[in-house]
């Protein structure tokens, strides 16, 4: 269900439906099973896989907020067409004609975070405490799926973003490094 999360943004974007209808479908009722499954392996004396997924969560948060800094600077540098975060947030409530308020930016960051999260469950549970390069080879490898996606397309950048410019690789993939390194370390 986890991997289903993350192309969400990728299928709206390559037309599926609407990234809105995909969150009501999938993203929400995907986030009560994994709290549902967190509560359930807690109380039932799964201590090590409470401990693992809690971690692979928290360092993705954390991760996260490593990205997005290196990502905020990319943009402010001229290397990112749009705020990413805003974008999706948008989508997610059906305002793209309208731009974003309160709570489409709250939507598109809380999107945002929670497959930062949902990564870092991911990594952890795939990798166990792992090694700090695993992790950076973790992020790169994402970043890599999102320069294929559908979402640069969307964007009007190409794939990798070539038609960008150099930026616009450098970024996402500097910024993934950031993720990767940070929740390899986190869980390690």
């Amino acid at each position: 269900m986890q991997r289903e999360l993350h192309q969400l943004f990728p299928a709206a974007q390559a037309s599926y439906a609407k990234f809105s209808t995909l969150a009501v479908t999938f993203l929400i009722p995907s986030i009560v099973v994994v709290c549902l499954v967190f509560l359930i392996t807690g109380f039932c004396c799964h201590r090590d896989l409470t401990k693992q997924t809690l971690s692979g969560l928290t360092g993705g948060l954390i991760a996260t907020v490593g990205l997005e800094v290196v990502r905020h600077i990319g943009f402010l540098l001229g290397g990112m067409p749009g705020e990413m975060p805003k974008l999706m947030g948008v989508l997610l409530v059906d305002r793209f004609a309208l731009g974003p308020n309160v709570v489409s930016n709250l939507a598109g960051w809380g999107y945002h975070f929670w497959n930062g999260a949902a990564f870092g469950i991911i990594y952890s549970l795939l990798f166990g405490k792992g090694k700090v390069w695993l992790g950076m080879l973790y992020g790169v490898l994402i970043g890599i799926g999102l320069m294929v996606s559908p979402v640069v397309n969307s964007l009007g950048v190409g794939y990798f973003g070539v038609d960008f410019g150099w930026g616009f690789p450098a970024t996402v993939t500097l910024a993934h490094i950031a993720f990767g390194t940070i929740l390899g370390f986190f869980v390690a």
